[in-house]
């Protein structure tokens, strides 16, 4: 096991991660796991800033057309990759077509179909992208409809540049230590698999004289009473998450260093929906409807979490939520009318419903299993829980190898279309396998009209068919909750992503 970074040197952070990310190429790795790795790697023509907010990044600056259509960029003067390549507006161009093309296997690309005739370019249809260099500096990125929340979706880490002359060289092991090229704040300099990931600081990054961290190390701790252990013994700086018993003592004991707030994301069950008898939306239904949420969130969690009535999180994007009212009725109507909806699928005493569920095997997930499989028996329903890596979990919801499966739903940008995008078909990240006219008509409805009242009633609109569909399960609204050492400066807490090591100092 490589020796953490000693925290005596003034100029090294160390950084936990939930879980050890599969991937560290951007256009493959998962946001809600690699992401915050990522964000110290990569620059994106637009990033978020000190306050969560887009800024410009690889851009200086950009002019949207009247229409909402057209996006034109210019890129920063003498901007190189961290091997002293010049990084021009073509890395752009070749990058979105990596992303889009259906080889790479992208999750996120269905994020991005926005864009015109990306959608068409994923399915393998002949289709010119809407993406171009006109010149060295300039970027422009054509849409299909307009998106008011397109300057927000590219300060993920999914739509930055990649490295075509080290993909090309180096092949899937691009992203090896050694091998991986990279324009952001930091380059890759170790990385010991389920152990820690160093990276040192990019001197060819374009705002290099501002980030004052030398080193960063993420260390991945899935097991969230380590982490506090870890934190407590100096060997972490900044801890993202760690065990919901250890919050009341956090609290009494180190209140300076924690940092709690709502975020945009929501916990839930993904539901294969190609797979029978979970191809019949009574049965999705029922199990919907027996769990106690307020049981799990006010009982067990205790950590500010918040029932979720739907999938998307209440206020992102200023959207006011769309509760499924059905969820919010006392827990024994609800488990009599789970029943009836089993019975109506012919599942009872004689032949019980039997439900496979995978999860990634974290303390805070078994307890919820747990819980689940309680409440379900209440319905004469029996629970068949595996808990195993997250890795292994991911793999299997990406080859459709699951019945239902724990998931989690982090919006990337502030906007409801971040939450309801992923259950449209086709979409890599699609998982369920849902197919919906009606919710998909919505949603490019929606994005094509510029009143904000009527896009807002269509998101609404969508997100009721969903939930009457039941092709994923919300159970909770997250709440963050971080630790961060008093020796870090510029910490703050927002609903989307953790902030990048470049904006922190130390004491």
């Amino acid at each position: 096991m490589v020796a953490v970074a000693a925290i005596a040197d003034g100029h090294v952070i160390n950084r936990s991660l939930t879980f050890d990310p599969p991937s560290l190429d951007p256009n493959i790795g998962t946001a809600s796991v690699a992401g915050a790795v990522l964000s110290d790697l990569v620059d994106g023509l637009v990033i978020r800033g000190p306050d969560g907010q887009p800024v410009p990044g690889c851009a200086e600056g950009w002019v949207i057309s009247q229409d909402g259509l057209t996006y034109t960029f210019t890129l920063r003067e003498g901007l190189e990759w961290s091997d002293g390549q010049p990084l021009v507006a073509a890395d752009f161009v070749y990058s979105f077509h990596r992303l889009l093309s259906p080889e790479t296997g992208a999750p996120a690309a269905g994020l991005f179909f926005i864009i015109d005739g990306a959608r068409e370019l994923f399915t393998g249809a002949a289709a010119e992208l809407g993406v171009s260099a006109p010149d060295d500096r300039t970027v422009v990125i054509r849409l299909a409809q307009p998106a008011p929340y397109f300057i927000q979706l590219l300060a993920n880490t999914q739509g930055v540049p990649v490295p075509r002359h080290a993909i090309e060289k180096h092949g899937r092991d691009w992203t090896r230590a050694g091998n991986m090229v990279s324009n952001g704040a930091y380059v890759l300099a170790e990385r010991i698999p389920q152990d820690s990931i160093r990276l040192v600081k990019n001197q060819r990054f374009h705002a290099a004289d501002s980030v004052t961290i030398d080193q960063v190390v993420w260390l991945p701790t899935p097991d969230l009473g380590a982490n506090l252990r870890r934190f407590r013994a100096g060997e972490l700086d900044t801890v993202l998450n760690f065990a919901p018993t250890d919050l009341p003592w956090v609290k009494e004991n180190l209140p300076e260093a924690l940092h709690m707030g709502p975020m945009q994301a929501t916990y839930l069950l993904v539901v294969n929906v190609r797979q029978p008898p979970f191809d019949d939306a009574r049965v999705r239904r029922a199990l919907s409807l027996a769990i106690d949420r307020e049981a799990i969130t006010n009982k067990l969690l205790k950590t500010g979490v918040r029932p979720a009535l739907s999938l998307v999180t209440p206020g992102t994007g200023g959207y006011p939520g769309n509760p499924d009212l059905a969820l919010a009725a006392p827990i024994a109507e609800r488990q009599a009318q789970a029943r009836v909806l089993l019975a109506e699928a012919g599942f009872d005493t004689d032949n019980p419903l039997v439900v496979p569920i995978v999860f990634d095997n974290q303390e805070e997930n078994r307890k919820i299993m747990v819980a689940l499989d309680a409440m379900w028996r209440e319905i004469g329903v029996t629970t068949e829980a595996s808990g195993m890596e997250f890795s292994a979990v991911l793999k299997k919801m990406r080859t459709g190898d699951f019945a239902l499966a724990r998931s989690a739903t982090f919006a990337l940008f502030d906007d409801p279309y971040a939450f309801l995008q992923q259950f449209m078909g086709p979409n890599p990240r699609n998982w369920t396998g849902y197919a919906s006219r009606e919710f998909d008509g919505r949603l490019m409805q929606a994005n094509a009209t510029g009143d904000m009242a009527e896009r807002t009633a269509l998101l609404a609109r969508a997100e009721s068919v969903l939930s009457a569909d039941q092709p994923m399960i919300p159970i909770y609204w997250y709440a963050g909750r971080t630790l961060v050492s008093p020796r870090i400066t510029g910490w703050y807490t927002a609903r989307l992503g953790t902030p990048m090591t470049r904006y922190l100092g130390l004491q």
